[in-house]
């Protein structure tokens, strides 16, 4: 039987309702091994036809094959993996199709069981459960023959470990890419795989990700500044990465893509359509900084601010006439300055408003499903008497959200919103359908910098509030007032009382 392997990239056969394409490179259609590839499988499927394109079209069509693992690299093969790369792969599918964010999996060797969740909406479901020696078998496996990227080389699950999943498995699943890591437990050993969409050809557009117009014009405003870094903050989860891709996207717009974005990331989070991605060499961010600045970028993304290298990295660059999106871990937009302070960054450099351009707290909330959320009516009854209080003082906000307008979450769910795992049989996502972000998007002025180096964050997130800035609890309440989040929920998340809480005095300066 012919070998396919070295021409798996240049051809592809497509199913679609019962009707095979078979889509070749167009530039080696005279390949005689390409002709011989096309001929065995028009022996299996006589009725095929043949299509030639150019190759990024090719790669296109086959990101579209989500999961179907359908190269036929040999004739009559599917699958040219192992039974335990294949499983894994349909864990990967699964991720993709339902929107998993993450894939953890479990390994108690006392139980003799490995419980295999997926991060759904924010929350954790089981999927499926395996024993301990399967699950063995499954990270083994998945770390020393799935990952094209090992720290350190060699499979020990007694250590800390970390990798990346080789792009032939995560594009199979529908995916751009996963991130592997584990650590030993007290009875086995814990996996987490982040799973990084290729959603670059349906980028989301900031309305659909949540965000108000009074919010999304502020976004155009720091957007169309010459130079300086926004920076977008919040916990692990909380979206940072995508909205990070639909800015860079509104960037590459408004320029109409005849301005360079290039990105230094460590690793590449996610595709992003007519920028140029750039792992950081080595792990030496100095050696990187000085690379993308004598590569001609007009704008430049660096994924996370992990440490003080590459946070000097995007001040460096912000400085130099270039503007700089970036991610950081932080409990709030204003709180990113300390935060960098803390790092190493100086506090007269920070306090600079044409440096530091934006700063933006997200967060994301679980999305009601509209068929089966529970009325106030409904639930208050059942609500204690503290909590009823509580919903009614921070809920009550004249033009915006009343009690009456509040939904709850409905833990039974109904058929529009339960979701079947089709490996399993189980039932997860009961009454939620989505999540939905809040956001704090704040332009420092020159005002807004001198009371944050003068008074602190809170004094300084004060100004931008009395100056008509939109806090996350108010962005909560307009989302409470659709009925779309529950209250209950959304406090857990963002508190419905966090404005009062951090209130405090503007002194003038």
């Amino acid at each position: 039987m012919t070998d396919y392997q070295s021409i798996g990239e240049f051809v592809l056969a497509e199913q679609s309702e019962g009707q095979v394409t078979l889509v070749i490179d167009k530039n080696r259609k005279s390949d005689l091994l390409v002709q011989r590839w096309a001929m065995d499988q028009r022996q299996q499927w006589p009725e095929a036809t043949t299509v030639f394109v150019p190759l990024s079209e090719l790669k296109l069509r086959r990101s579209g094959n989500h999961g179907m693992l359908s190269q036929f690299v040999t004739a009559g093969e599917i699958s040219p993996w192992s039974e335990v790369q294949n499983r894994m792969v349909s864990y990967l599918t699964l991720a993709q199709s339902m929107a998993a964010s993450d894939i953890h999996i479990t390994v108690m060797r006392s139980a003799g069981l490995a419980i295999i969740q997926m991060r759904l909406h924010g929350e954790l479901e089981v999927i499926d459960e395996l024993t301990a020696v399967e699950g063995d078998a499954l990270i083994s496996t998945l770390f020393m023959s799935m990952c094209d990227v090992r720290i350190p080389p060699a499979f020990d699950d007694s250590d800390v470990q970390a990798g990346r999943v080789d792009a032939r498995f995560a594009r199979a699943a529908g995916l751009f890419g996963a991130r592997y890591q584990h650590m030993p437990t007290v009875d086995g050993v814990y996996v987490v795989l982040r799973t990084i969409v290729d959603d670059s050809d349906r980028v989301p557009s900031p309305e659909t990700l949540g965000f108000l117009p009074e919010q999304i014009d502020g976004v155009h405003q720091i957007l169309r500044q010459p130079q300086g870094a926004v920076l977008l903050t919040g916990p692990t989860g909380s979206g940072k990465s995508t909205t990070l891709r639909v800015f860079s996207n509104l960037w590459l717009a408004r320029t109409r893509c005849r301005r360079r974005l290039l990105t230094v990331e460590n690793p590449p989070e996610g595709r992003i359509a007519d920028a140029i991605q750039t792992p950081v060499t080595d792990g030496d961010w100095g050696k990187s900084n000085a690379a993308m600045l004598r590569s001609d970028p007009d704008a430049i993304l660096i994924g996370e601010l992990q440490d003080l290298d590459a946070l000097m990295a995007a001040i460096y660059a912000a400085h130099t006439g270039h503007i700089v999106l970036a991610t950081l871990h932080t409990n709030s937009a204003a709180g990113s300055l300390p935060r960098m302070e803390i790092m190493g960054a100086d506090r007269r450099l920070l306090a600079d408003a044409q440096l530091i351009i934006g700063l933006i707290s997200q967060r994301l909330l679980p999305v009601l499903c509209a068929h089966c959320s529970l009325s106030w009516a409904d639930k208050a009854p059942t609500l204690s008497l503290q909590t009823r209080d509580y919903l009614e003082k921070y809920c009550t906000v004249a033009g915006m959200c009343v009690p009456a307008q509040l939904r709850f979450h409905n833990p039974e769910g109904c058929e529009r919103c339960r979701r079947v795992v089709s490996l399993t049989g189980r039932v997860v996502s009961r009454g939620i359908t989505g999540r939905t972000a809040v956001a704090e998007i704040i332009r420092p002025d020159a005002r807004f910098m001198a009371l944050w180096r003068e008074y602190g964050t809170a004094v300084a997130r004060q100004y931008w509030l009395n100056a008509g800035g939109v806090s996350r609890r108010s962005h909560l309440l307009y989302h409470l007032g659709q009925g779309r989040v529950d209250p209950l929920m959304g406090d857990e998340i963002v508190p419905l009382d966090e404005d009062e809480l951090l209130y405090c005095e503007v002194p003038h300066v």
